[in-house]
């Protein structure tokens, strides 16, 4: 009985030695592979399914760290009202603290097109959305607070002035009167298209065919557009006066020069089934 048994064990390793040896048949969704990767979209999650012996389908979830930074900025505001009986007002060199990161979560959908059976060559095609912001700062600064008040005195004695002599009531500037619902928080952050095609190509299947872990790596652009500095909470005036706008043009006009992001990932993957 000892002998039929150890016949039958034998027997049953040898099938699946071979059945782990011989490459697998890709047909529509028969086979799930999942994998990690690293590169300049930070560390991603994917999973990958064949939809034809040619083509293979891949989604992932990138995270890329939060690597922070810290930018000082000076801003001065001034203001003339001699002919309504004021001096020339000056809020002096004053200092905006700017905190915030590059860090950023994007999805993605990405065909992976083998134009060769026998090759692991293929093509990549498909899109990269979410995670439009590239920087996101925010900061705080009280005499931004005294400034406000310093301006709504300096108007106040301008209109007791203008209703004393007669005179027009000067307008205030945009960037001041939009200061005035300021609570000393300013929020900026580079942008850029939430939806982002992608185009690429790699070396590796994201599916494995013969063995049940397979590496693969990939590079590609995602056309992302034009990229530009917005806010939640600041209007693009008061950025503007505060020297915001300023601090990260260079870096905007950077981007726009390209209007892409460059996409290198190396990729391990593992077939579940």
């Amino acid at each position: 009985m000892r002998k039929y048994i150890s016949i039958l064990f034998l027997t049953a390793s040898m099938a699946f030695a071979n059945l782990s040896a011989q490459e697998a048949e890709m047909g529509v969704f028969n086979h799930l592979a999942a994998g990690v990767s690293v590169g300049t979209t930070g560390f991603s999650f994917n999973v990958a399914t064949p939809v034809t012996d040619y083509v293979a389908l891949t989604a992932s979830i990138d995270l890329l760290p939060d690597f922070r930074r810290t930018d000082n900025i000076q801003y001065y505001l001034y203001q003339n009202l001699r002919q309504y009986g004021l001096g020339e007002w000056e809020s002096g060199t004053h200092h905006l603290t700017m905190k915030g990161g590059f860090g950023r979560v994007q999805g993605s959908v990405v065909l992976n097109v083998y134009p060769v059976h026998s090759s692991s060559f293929y093509i990549a095609a498909g899109a990269y959305f979410g995670g439009n912001r590239i920087l996101d700062m925010n900061g705080y600064s009280g005499d931004i607070l005294k400034d406000i008040n310093s301006i709504q005195n300096l108007y106040d004695k301008a209109a007791a002035y203008c209703q004393a002599t007669g005179k027009e009531m000067p307008p205030i500037p945009e960037e001041y009167q939009q200061m005035m619902t300021s609570d000393g928080h300013v929020n900026a952050y580079i942008e850029t298209n939430a939806f982002r095609p992608y185009l690429g190509f790699g070396y590796g299947r994201v599916v494995p065919r013969e063995h049940r872990l397979a590496f693969n790596c990939e590079f590609g652009v995602q056309f992302s557009g034009k990229y530009k500095i917005s806010s939640d909470n600041t209007s693009d005036a008061v950025l503007d006066v505060l020297g915001v706008k300023d601090k990260y043009a260079k870096i905007t006009d950077n981007l726009n020069n390209f209007k892409v992001y460059p996409v290198l990932k190396f990729r391990l993957t593992g077939r579940i089934f």
